[in-house]
C-alpha cells in the first residue's frame, strides 16, 4: 500500500496542530522532548490503514514519504530538526527522527485547519508539464507561484502566477510569429498587451476568443493590482484561486494551441 506524497504532508500538518505552544515538560517527555517523534507517527499512521500492521513489519519506503514531508515543512520553517531544547547533547544522534515547531510554525500551524490543501509537489509536477510548450520563463515563474504559496507569501504567489500568464500569452503570440523580438516591441509598446491578445486570437473562432479572453483575467488582475506598490489585503483564498486560475489557463492554451497559432 503506497500513499502519495501529500497525504503524509497533510498527515504531519494534522498531528502538529494539535500540539499546543504552551505544551508542559511532562508532555513533552512522552514525546521524547520533541514535537514530533517521526517513528512513532509513521506507526500511527500504518496502523490505522493495514489492520494494524507491527512498525517492525515496514519498510524504508514506508517511512521516506514522510520524512520528505517534515523535512519540506522544516525548509518553509514550520519545523526544525532536534529537541525542542537540545542543549548539552553532544552527537546528534537521534537527527531525523525528533523534530520540534518553530515559532513562526506554531503561528502557521493555528489556521492549519481552515487552509485548503493544495499539494505544491504534485501542482509543480503538472505546471511543469507545460514548459515545453511555454517556454523556462513560464516554468519559473509557475513553480515559484507555488512554492510563495506553500510559505504562506501569497502577495508574492499571485504576482508570480499573473507573470506565469503573462508568459503563457507572449509563448503563443511568439509561436504565431515565429519572431520572438518583434513580439517582443509589441508587447512592449503602448497597449501592447492587448494588441497581442487580439493578435493571438485573430484567426481563432469566436468560442475560442472568449473562453481565451476570460482565461486571461488572469493576467490582466494579479499581473496588474498584485504587483502594485499600495498595501494589499490579498489571503490565501486569492492566492489558492489564482494558481488554479493558471492552471486552467495553460491547459485551455494548450488544448487550443493550433487554433491560438495558426
Amino acid at each position: 500500500m503506497e500513499i502519495q506524497s501529500e497525504q503524509a504532508f497533510e498527515y504531519l500538518i494534522q498531528q502538529l496542530a494539535q500540539i499546543p505552544p504552551n505544551i508542559g515538560r511532562h508532555s513533552l517527555v512522552a514525546l521524547r522532548y520533541a514535537h514530533l517523534y517521526m517513528p512513532d507517527v509513521v506507526s500511527r499512521f500504518w496502523q490505522t490503514r493495514t489492520s494494524g500492521t507491527p512498525i517492525a513489519d515496514l519498510s524504508d519506503e514506508h517511512y521516506t514519504v514522510f520524512y520528505d514531508a517534515a523535512w519540506e515543512l522544516a525548509r518553509i520553517g514550520v519545523l526544525r530538526p532536534g529537541r525542542v531544547a537540545p542543549r548539552n547533547m553532544d552527537t546528534a544522534n537521534d537527527f531525523g527522527d525528533h523534530w520540534s515547531i518553530t515559532k513562526f510554525g506554531f503561528e502557521w500551524l493555528e489556521k492549519a485547519s481552515l487552509r485548503p490543501f493544495l499539494d505544491m509537489s504534485r501542482m509543480s509536477q503538472v505546471l511543469a508539464g507545460f514548459v515545453p510548450q511555454f517556454g523556462a520563463g513560464f516554468g519559473q515563474r509557475a513553480v515559484e507561484a507555488v512554492r510563495t504559496y506553500r510559505t504562506t507569501n501569497y502577495l508574492a504567489s499571485c504576482s508570480m502566477a499573473g507573470a506565469a500568464a503573462e508568459s503563457i500569452l507572449l509563448a503563443a503570440a511568439i509561436a504565431k510569429s515565429g519572431d520572438e523580438a518583434k513580439t517582443l516591441k509589441m508587447y512592449e509598446s503602448s497597449g501592447g498587451r492587448a494588441r497581442v491578445t487580439t493578435y493571438v486570437t485573430g484567426q481563432a473562432t469566436s468560442s475560442v476568443q472568449r473562453k481565451f479572453v476570460a482565461a486571461l483575467h488572469i493576467l490582466h488582475y494579479w499581473r496588474d493590482d498584485a504587483a502594485h506598490g499600495q498595501q494589499t489585503t490579498i489571503s490565501e483564498v486569492e492566492a489558492y484561486s489564482a494558481i488554479s486560475e493558471l492552471l486552467r489557463l495553460a491547459q485551455f492554451v494548450s488544448d487550443q494551441w493550433a487554433d491560438l497559432t495558426r
